[in-house]
């Protein structure tokens, strides 16, 4: 290729890519040409890159009235096919744990590499797939991202889009995916296993067997200047082609001790004046909980601690004390020494652990 850049058959299918108004077909188009015109012209190559990059790069803009105005609604119902939050606010700090905060700080750097990756004719990931247990952190990290990026989220409304008219529920699909890709914004499908079920299930319909079809389609042509992020508590319930088309798949498991550990700092704090001991004793009690489900005990606790004036610390005790019988022995050990180090008498740890004073002096002794 010389310096004319475009040859007589480039020019005709660049034509007919503009004309037909694909407009990630032409970004890509225009990739690969800056990529052949940086081989003898580097300055002109990087205005190329420079104008693919502001073309699909995301946008900080918000979205306003007349855009919140536009959002798709049932033909039936009436109802908006989605929510659209701006301004993406955090309800409590999250706490990522080992692979989940590498991938998810992995987006935003690929988001913010996005002319590397342009010249290399590479996007960044464009569509994300969460599982786990109820609890643990999916739809947080769909609101952390959206915030980290300056984009509002787009969540579907799986009331909505379902509609009980045979074919309607496969437009609405289409008609909130279209509008997600014609905005800013980072879209959210939730429980995705209702819209994207195994099509070997011999008792869903046809509508929902081919609804996993569109969906597939939209995950393979996601924009890149988009992000689509989904988010199941079931994944054995999708269907299996549904794993191959998401750029990254995240598994968010259950709290561990230590993440325990630090939610409840944070959720405590200095209030109640809570001894160390007892906040390093209960994540030990509390192994398997979620971090809705743990946020959802501290928030009793504090209320019982307005209306009924028990001190925090007596309710975190109690807390102990009920959960500490589904405990092995090693580890009822492990919660005793904890308590005695708060400084709890032995008395109180033999009411709390069931453990015999004897064989907590005993164990205190090996210990130490």
């Amino acid at each position: 290729m010389d310096k004319n850049y475009l040859d007589a058959e480039s020019l005709v299918h660049f034509a007919r890519l503009a004309l037909e108004g694909n407009h990630s077909d032409v970004v890509a188009y225009v990739r690969k040409i800056a990529r052949r015109v940086a081989r003898f012209d580097p300055a002109v190559a990087d205005q190329l890159a420079a104008l693919a990059q502001s073309s699909s790069a995301p946008r900080t803009a918000m979205l306003r009235g007349n855009e919140v105005e536009r959002l798709p609604v049932d033909m039936d119902s009436r109802l908006q096919l989605a929510r659209l939050e701006d301004g993406v606010s955090l309800d409590v700090a999250p706490i990522w744990q080992g692979a989940v905060k590498e991938r998810l700080e992995q987006v935003l750097i690929e988001r913010s590499k996005f002319k590397e990756l342009a010249l290399a004719n590479l996007a960044p990931t464009r569509s994300m797939l969460f599982t786990g247990l109820p609890g643990v952190g999916k739809s947080l990290a769909a609101k952390w991202l959206a915030k980290s990026l300056g984009l509002p989220l787009l969540t579907v409304d799986l009331a909505a889009v379902m509609s009980s008219f045979l074919g309607r529920t496969g437009n609405n699909i289409r008609n909130v995916l279209d509008y997600a890709k014609s905005v800013d914004c980072v879209l959210f499908l939730d429980e995705l296993d209702a819209l994207a079920k195994r099509r070997d299930d011999a008792t869903e319909v046809g509508e929902l067997k081919r609804l996993v079809t569109v969906l597939l389609q939209e995950i393979d042509s996601w924009p890149a200047h988009g992000l689509m992020l989904a988010a199941t508590n079931h994944p054995d319930l999708l269907d299996p082609a549904v794993w191959r088309r998401f750029d990254m798949i995240v598994e968010f498991p259950l709290p561990n001790n230590e993440s325990i550990r630090t939610a409840l700092a944070n959720w405590i704090g200095d209030e109640g004046d809570v001894p160390e001991a007892i906040l390093d004793t209960v994540p030990v009690v509390l192994s398997g909980v979620s971090f809705s489900d743990l946020k959802r005990i501290i928030s009793q606790l504090k209320r019982n601690e307005i209306v009924a004036g028990v001190p925090l610390a007596e309710g975190l005790g109690a807390l102990i004390g009920q959960r500490i019988e589904a405990l092995s022995k090693t580890e009822k050990f492990r919660v005793a020494q904890n308590l005695l180090n708060a400084g709890m008498s032995q008395r109180t740890v033999n009411s709390l652990t069931g453990l015999s004073r004897d064989t907590i002096r005993k164990h205190c002794e090996v210990v130490s």
